[in-house]
């Protein structure tokens, strides 16, 4: 019987190795911004734009690396575009006292900006297949009530008290 279990531990041990040479030799891809290098380009404009639209003061720079992030792999010649907002929101900032955001001489920036805003506050960037599900408990919404809702929009309590009348 000793015999048997000292072979079963062989083979595991082996099979140990060869998944761990194996994790090593493969190259996975790493979705986690918090890896990526802090000198992300465009990370600055990007903020700054953020803070334009958003209208919040202080935005957590480790979601906005990785909404960046995103926004990059998922919008067609990003940079560019987002250069041409950041021009635009300088030249003209009464676009950014409308009740809604909407930009008359510049569709693409407005649907930039509408996919920033998405990303911010839903924690999500793109559509469909090709969406990337960036943040949960990070996003603007939830942030904007973690005052009233602990943890945000989760129920808390027994199943279904939430619906009782309080």
């Amino acid at each position: 019987m000793k015999h048997y279990s000292r072979r079963r531990v062989l083979k595991m041990v082996g099979l140990v190795t060869i998944a761990s040479a194996a994790g090593q030799l493969l190259p996975l891809p790493r979705l986690n911004a918090a890896q990526s290098p802090t000198n992300v380009a465009g990370l600055d404009d990007f903020m700054q734009i953020s803070h334009l639209l958003t209208q919040q003061e202080s935005l957590n720079a480790t979601v906005g690396r990785a909404l960046l992030l995103a926004l990059s792999q998922t919008q067609k010649g990003f940079l560019p575009a987002l250069a041409q907002l950041k021009a635009l929101l300088q030249n003209q900032p009464e676009l950014l006292q409308q009740d809604h955001l909407a930009f008359a001489s510049d569709a693409d920036s407005e649907k930039l900006s509408k996919a920033i805003l998405g990303g911010w506050y839903n924690g999500m960037v793109g559509k469909g297949n090709h969406a990337l599900y960036v943040t949960y408990v990070n996003t603007l919404a939830n942030l904007l009530v973690d005052d009233k809702l602990v943890p945000p929009s989760f129920s808390y309590g027994k199943c279904g008290s939430w619906a009782q009348q309080p």
